[in-house]
């Protein structure tokens, strides 16, 4: 078996003049500014591949031009789409997902329509209280020129006044029953804005840890090399815009090939695993390790002239070679080759990558267990 002493890992969201006052009106304009401010949110913390990036700025220019119902739908089509570009293990529950919102939201078009219908019922019920009362009035000028004699007139305004205040208070149980109902609705639909807020931030923090474990070596726990693409990306747009050095290695594992024909696989994964904790305990909070396959690891090292990124590799290099690895009580020396290349102006990052590469393997062909740099 295999032994060495292995690093703890804990340090490693109506006219007229008797006309009534309108009955609340629901704010469409709100509704679909709180969607379309949900919806901008979530595509911002998206972290997107670059080929993907144009795609969504297409999606915030549409949002930004105001949002209309029968535009919802094929944005969230293009959202999932941007979803499943970052990983594709969460395609199915998503779909259900996009499914279930899609019956939400037509059921929340429903209540608006509601909405929308009781609003123009109470238009129209004002405008008919407006008629009646011409009406009466109209009724009661024509019967006081008839009446005859005081008596007559009395009983002719009385009349005429009490026909008056049923028709109001008729209307005005109305009215009272249909803001009730408008309140009940506009409740329901706060309601269901609000689950759907919550559903909607539950699954990006689900998406997130999914996309955080889809960018982790689930051996070494080091970032993978999709994490890396995505740091490598951030890293050199910070370097064009700050102007300062960055540089970048690649690294290499001696014979590995003998360890695992010799002790087996899982003593090979095992010094994966410790090489990858001396790694990551002995770099710098700014750098970023990764394992970029097999035994191979890249490192990131922002703010670091080649000079000071070859003295790191070598402190690396040296402090891999001093791990104290025993196999059956006899010790095992574990060494790395390391290329190590700082970005120059104009240059891609693939091209420096390729360079540090070119000089790990001139490190390997003279010998190994050393750094060159670029």
């Amino acid at each position: 078996m295999l032994d060495a002493e292995e690093p703890d890992p804990d340090e490693l969201h109506p006219d007229g003049a008797y006309s009534l006052p309108d009955s609340p009106e629901p704010s469409y304009s709100s509704v679909a500014k709180h969607i379309e401010d949900t919806l901008l949110g979530l595509l911002d913390e998206l972290a997107l591949p670059e080929r993907h990036r144009p795609q969504a700025e297409s999606m915030r220019e549409r949002l930004a031009h105001g949002l209309n119902w029968y535009e919802l739908l094929p944005i969230l089509d293009d959202l999932a789409v941007l979803m499943l570009a970052i990983t594709d293990s969460g395609q199915h529950e998503f779909e259900a997902y996009l499914k279930q919102l899609n019956v939400r939201l037509e059921a929340f078009q429903g209540h608006l329509q509601v909405a929308s219908d009781g609003h123009a019922d109470s238009r129209s019920a004002a405008r008919e209280l407006d008629t009646q009362i011409r009406e009466q009035v109209d009724g009661l000028q024509s019967s006081m020129q008839e009446a005859a004699d005081l008596d007559s007139l009395k009983h002719v305004l009385e009349s005429h006044l009490e026909g008056l205040l049923g028709t109001m208070d008729e209307h005005q149980q109305q009215r009272d029953q249909r803001e009730q109902e408008t309140a009940a609705r506009l409740k329901g639909l706060a309601e269901r804005v609000a689950n759907m807020e919550q559903e909607a931030q539950g699954y990006r923090d689900h998406l997130e840890v999914q996309r955080q474990k889809a960018l982790i070596d689930p051996l070494t726990g080091l970032p993978n090399r999709a994490a890396w693409s995505e740091r490598l990306d951030q890293e050199v747009n910070a370097w064009h815009q700050r102007g300062n050095s960055l540089s970048l290695a690649m690294l290499d594992l001696d014979h590995f090939k003998r360890i695992n024909d010799g002790y087996g696989h899982l003593a090979g994964d095992k010094v994966l695993k410790i090489i990858a904790n001396v790694l990551h305990k002995r770099l710098r909070p700014s750098d970023f390790i990764a394992r970029f396959g097999g035994e191979e690891f890249v490192l990131l090292m922002p703010d670091s002239s080649l000079t000071q990124a070859l003295a790191a590799g070598e402190a690396l290099r040296a402090a891999i070679e001093a791990c104290p690895f025993h196999f059956k009580g006899e010790p095992v020396t574990i060494t790395v080759s390391m290329g190590v290349a700082q970005c120059q102006p104009g240059e891609r990052s693939d091209m420096a990558l390729k360079r540090a590469d070119a000089a790990l393997y001139r490190a390997k062909a003279a010998g190994r267990n050393q750094v060159q740099a670029a």
